[in-house]
């Protein structure tokens, strides 16, 4: 955050979550508001109960980040429960149609495949431009 400019930059010893419980038992006002992104299997830990992310393909509010279930790509994502059912856990129409493939064939398909790129961007756009993705039309709907 220095690099962009910000001045006052601190780091909160123990994390977000250390500094909830902190403020809790001090009765102080806690400032962090929504899911705290963890990086082991909770994928995030709730602050608040307010929702300020979106799923990545419909636009829906959503802050449940998962990876995406087709081994080829695994992207880490936010996806809304709908959308989880509808695209059994995968990203994208590509990777839903991949992951239906018999497992030789997946296997096949990867084979040389770069997909460290694609981990933890939270760029919507490049996500969408790079798997081909559909932006949300107006109504939040994905176009096809």
């Amino acid at each position: 955050m220095r690099h962009q400019g910000f001045k006052n930059v601190y780091h909160v010893e123990g994390g977000i979550i250390e500094y909830t419980r902190q403020a809790k038992a001090q009765g102080l006002p806690v400032k962090f508001i929504g899911k705290n992104f963890v990086f082991d299997e909770r994928m995030g830990e709730r602050i608040t109960d307010d929702i300020i992310a979106h799923c990545h393909q419909c636009g829906e509010p959503c802050d449940t980040h998962t990876n995406c279930r087709n081994a080829g790509c695994h992207l880490l994502f936010i996806q809304c429960h709908s959308c989880q059912v509808s695209y059994q856990g995968c990203c994208s129409d590509a990777c839903q149609s991949e992951l239906a493939l018999p497992l030789e064939e997946q296997r096949e398909r990867r084979r040389g495949r770069e997909t460290s790129m694609k981990i933890f961007n939270k760029s919507r756009d490049r996500l969408r431009g790079a798997l081909h993705i559909p932006a949300p039309d107006e109504n939040g709907s994905s176009e096809q």
